[in-house]
């Protein structure tokens, strides 16, 4: 009795640690395409969580429009992703170029966004030394009433 109590047990504890291999899917999205996907996939998750109703505004439904985008369906990319996620040293690989790809759009952005804040800082310089160059743009004192008007630039704006 004792030998067959462990007899079962050691099989289940055998059938627990059952090697999982997937075959490869007929159509299995290729590791560029899957690395591009995967990095949709984070940022539209990331912006849902900041701007989920201007997102939603935008964009009805994002996973259906990666899925459009790609050319592929939701079966096509479980099917891919499971595959993938079953060699680890692929999906690492993989992940690995999602986070280099997302390190140079976020480089790329943050570099635009300096040159931008860089034109409006020279714009504002440019305006400032144009209004203390014409500080006065006339003076004149009309006879009989002795009233000086002399605007500056600043005023005269408003």
């Amino acid at each position: 009795m004792r030998t067959l109590f462990y007899l079962v047990i050691s099989l289940q504890m055998y059938s627990c640690f059952e090697n999982l291999t997937y075959e490869k899917p007929e159509n299995l999205i290729p590791k560029d395409k899957m690395v591009e996907i995967l990095a949709e996939f984070i940022i539209i998750n990331s912006a849902q969580g900041n701007n989920k109703k201007l997102i939603e505004n935008q964009i009805k439904y994002p996973v259906n429009y990666i899925y459009k985008k790609y050319s592929i369906d939701s079966i096509q990319f479980e099917n891919s992703n499971s595959y993938y996620s079953a060699n680890v040293e692929i999906y690492s690989s993989i992940y690995d170029s999602v986070k280099l790809r997302l390190e140079k759009r976020k480089e790329a952005i943050e570099n635009e966004i300096s040159r931008r804040k860089k034109s409006s800082d020279s714009i504002k310089n440019n305006e400032r030394k144009r209004s203390d160059r014409n500080k006065f743009i006339s003076r004149k004192i009309f006879p009989g009433n002795k009233i000086d008007t002399t605007f500056r630039k600043s005023q005269e704006l408003k």
